[in-house]
Order: C-alpha cells, then sequence, then structure tokens
C-alpha cells in the first residue's frame, strides 16, 4: 500500500519536509503499545510504536524504541478513523519503504523515541517472518516481576513505564504503581525503596496524609455539600476517606489516592508528597 497525499492539503509539504528525501527499506516490529496521534496544522501526524527495525540496505538491526509516522487529514480521520489506513498490528513485522527523520537533535526533557522515527511512503510487505525480530518480540513479551518478601511481586507494564501489584493497607488492599526508567535498573530499586519505607511507616503516613488532606479541602467540602446547614468538620473530613491506590515515583514523587466518601460526588483525593514533604491536595478525576 503506498502511502499517497492522505491530507490533500497545503501540510503535507510541510510534513515531509522534516525528512530525507531519500527512501529506504526497513523491515519493522512493532510494539504492542498503542499508538497515538498529535494535530498537525489541520491534519494529524500519526504514530506507531516500533521495538526494532532492520535496515535492508545495509542488513543492520537497530534495537530501540521508535516510531512510523504518517500524516491524515482531518477529514480522513473523522471519517475512516485516527489509524487509517495501514492498522498496524501489534507485534507484526513488516517491510516498509520510509523516509527517515532529518534532525535526531533530542531536546532535554524529550523522549528519545520521539525522534527515532520514519515517514512511511509504501507498505511492501506485511506479517513478515525475520528471526532477529521475532526474538525480540519474544524477549520483548517476557513478563518483568520485582517482588519483596513483605510488599509481594509486582510486574512490569512495559507500555507504560510502571511495575503494578497491591500491597496491605491498615487491613485493606491498595493499588500500587512504582514509576520506573524501563532503561535503568537502579530505578526499579529506588521506586521500592520508596514504598518499603511508607509501608513500614503506614500508620503515621495515613494520618498525615488524612490531616493535610483535611485541612487543604474542608472547606471545599462544604461548599459542594448538599445539605448547607451540616457542617463537615476537618476530623470528620479526615476520617471519611480512605486509600485506593499508591503511584510512586523514583525520584521520590508520591502520590496518594483516597476516596472521597462522596464529599465530592465521587471524584478521588490526590496527596502530593515529594522527597518525605507535602506538596499538594486536590480533588480530580
Amino acid at each position: 500500500m503506498k502511502n499517497i497525499n492522505l491530507t490533500q492539503n497545503e501540510d503535507y509539504q510541510s510534513y515531509e519536509s522534516i525528512y530525507n528525501t531519500e527512501e529506504i527499506e526497513i523491515l519493522v516490529l512493532f510494539s504492542d503499545k498503542s499508538g497515538g496521534g498529535v494535530k498537525f496544522r489541520n491534519s494529524w501526524d500519526l504514530s506507531a510504536y516500533f521495538l526494532a527495525y532492520i535496515n535492508l540496505q545495509t542488513n543492520e538491526l537497530h534495537e530501540g524504541d521508535g516510531r512510523i509516522n504518517w500524516l491524515l487529514s482531518d477529514e480522513l480521520n473523522k471519517s475512516k478513523g485516527l489509524y487509517y489506513p495501514y492498522y498496524f498490528q501489534d507485534g507484526e513485522i513488516c517491510r516498509l519503504k520510509v523516509r527517515e527523520l532529518k534532525d535526531k537533535t533530542i531536546p532535554e526533557g524529550m523522549l528519545e523515541s520521539a525522534y527515532n522515527k520514519f515517514m512511511v511512503v509504501e507498505v511492501l510487505e506485511r506479517e513478515v517472518q525475520a528471526k532477529q525480530l521475532e526474538k525480540i518480540l519474544e524477549e520483548y513479551r517476557k513478563p518483568v516481576i520485582i517482588s519483596d518478601d513483605i510488599l509481594g511481586e509486582f510486574q512490569l507494564n512495559k507500555d507504560l513505564d510502571f511495575f503494578e501489584g497491591s500491597i496491605e493497607w491498615l487491613d485493606n488492599k491498595v493499588s500500587v504503581y512504582l514509576n520506573i526508567d524501563q532503561d535503568d535498573k537502579n530505578t526499579y530499586q529506588l521506586a521500592l525503596d520508596i514504598l518499603r519505607y511508607i509501608h513500614k511507616e503506614q500508620s503515621i503516613k495515613d494520618q498525615v496524609f488524612r490531616k493535610f488532606a483535611a485541612e487543604e479541602l474542608t472547606d471545599l467540602a462544604n461548599d459542594w455539600a448538599e445539605d448547607p446547614d451540616t457542617e463537615i468538620t476537618e476530623e470528620e473530613f479526615a476520617k471519611r476517606i480512605s486509600l485506593s491506590s499508591l503511584s510512586i515515583d523514583y525520584d521520590g514523587t508520591v502520590l496518594a489516592y483516597y476516596d472521597d466518601d462522596d464529599m465530592f460526588y465521587s471524584h478521588i483525593i490526590e496527596i502530593m508528597e515529594y522527597k518525605n514533604k507535602l506538596d499538594s491536595a486536590e480533588i480530580a478525576g
């Protein structure tokens, strides 16, 4: 399938100018991660994520996250769907004719994968067999688990860069998400160490989180109350909320999510702590 101008407007010329004019053939292995799209003027810049590719001119294997991109008009997006016309499948290997991004300089704070990308020119072959790439896919799909004798096991969500599991918290079970850098295994331990500390100090931490949320949000809860004659006190607020999940970043950021007991019509209460110092409490979701 050849990539004709899928925009039929002036956006295409500007879009293709950021890619080399030379066309090359690659075998590309798509990941299990969902693609995405962002607005590009009056069109859509679409991405499908890959794990690795082979340059068929040099037979060189390149491992690492990247993207296959194409431009789609807003009209086609609305009538055909966001991933028209390719609909690349999870784990699929395709032979493509592509143009590589010209400038691969990665600005500070940006993902490397966002600059390891190609514009698709033509889909030459689908569901290709390639042992090198199939081996990478097999390894990619193996579960990655970290465990602790007290906390239990946490499995890596490779698409979203976090380990997930659950822990016992004051006789209840709460969900836990450990946000890490998949390429740096030291971050796995950093996040787990923070969780160990919080879990060990859970009685104190729970009181601190509840008290802080009450101080920050009780007035707002009274503003939301259906009965203006019944005032919610800070003490009552603190008792009514309950922890449902923890999100812990290896850099020391902790987000504690508390159920609101319907004081905010089933919104969640998000309490942020950074390096053991309380930062904010607000309603979310």
